[in-house]
């Protein structure tokens, strides 16, 4: 499977969908993951999941169910209209109506012309007010760094929340915590969702733990999510360290994952890193003959393996 064919985990927004969409969406990722639940409930009861897995995909499922739950909660309010107000809707309407045709009826038809200087303000004015727009428009369509934390519709106190989240979730996955930093991914992705990191971090984890466990659904979700971050930020370097380590043991394709690394030491990781994932990456240069590249062997002491 090349990164084109590769299935793109989707996570739309509010107004993604028009109103029967979204509920069909909603109904059916509700169902889904109630099935997923039971399932996994069943494997953990025969003996085929371990405990430490169960609770993680208990613990990612109902955090999204939750989510699902409240979304379809707000789409029935807003589906829903009192009757009161909708006559108070139709009585303001009406009212606002009837003054516009009062007002229009009683102008004098000689009021007086505006002055020069009042026409001159006008127009500064509509100037600055399109400038602005035009700022807006530039500062909220630009392409987002390789690596940058959130998009730009995210503020900067939400950016700021965003990455103490993804810390604390990076800590939680080393102390073992897996099924904690799993919901605080989660988090992340549900204020921004084409964050590479929490993409990248949330699908390694799940692949991880899915290929141990020999969970097909976690594998195929945590796989999707990896290379949706590869996809959204071409450049975020541990995507394409967690997508070789997929492919090389995984796919077995030593020669797409030698590309993948390759890509991750191009795009400038920090070097601390290096020497802790040299373990991983080796043995798919082995399989094709070729040395490990020497940034793999640099010194370091700071940073802990992904």
């Amino acid at each position: 499977m090349t990164l084109d064919d590769a299935p793109t985990v989707e996570r739309p927004g509010p107004g993604g969908r028009d109103e029967g969409d979204e509920r069909w969406y909603l109904t059916d990722q509700r169902d889904f993951l109630r099935r997923s639940m039971d399932d996994a409930d069943r494997e953990h009861d025969a003996g085929d999941l371990s405990d430490d897995d169960h609770a993680l995909l208990i613990a990612r499922d109902t955090a999204r169910l939750a989510d699902v739950d409240a979304e379809l909660d707000a789409l029935d309010a807003r589906s829903e209209p009192s009757a009161d107000g909708v006559a108070g809707a139709r009585e303001a309407g009406e009212t606002g109506a009837s003054e516009r045709s009062e007002t229009l009826e009683t102008a004098e038809p000689g009021r007086a012309r505006l002055s020069p200087w009042r026409w001159a303000g006008i127009v500064a004015a509509s100037l600055f007010i399109v400038l602005g727009v035009v700022i807006l428009v530039v500062h909220f369509t630009q392409t987002r760094q390789p690596g940058q934390a959130v998009s730009g519709s995210v503020s900067l106190s939400q950016a700021q929340q965003i990455e103490q989240q993804l810390q604390q979730a990076l800590t939680l996955n080393n102390q073992g915590n897996k099924g904690a930093a799993l919901i605080l991914y989660d988090k992340v992705l549900s204020e921004d969702p084409s964050n590479p990191a929490a993409l990248a971090y949330a699908g390694y984890l799940q692949w991880n733990v899915g290929t141990g466990s020999h969970e097909e659904s976690l594998v195929r979700i945590g796989r999707a999510e990896i290379q949706t971050a590869v996809k959204n930020a071409p450049s975020y370097y541990e995507a394409h360290l967690f997508y070789g380590l997929v492919l090389a043991n995984q796919d077995h394709d030593n020669a797409a994952a030698v590309a993948q690394f390759n890509q991750f030491l191009a795009d400038g990781p920090p070097a601390a890193e290096l020497p802790q994932v040299a373990s991983l990456v080796a043995p798919a240069y082995k399989a094709l003959g070729q040395p490990l590249p020497a940034q793999f062997s640099s010194p370091s002491t700071t940073t802990s393996a992904p």
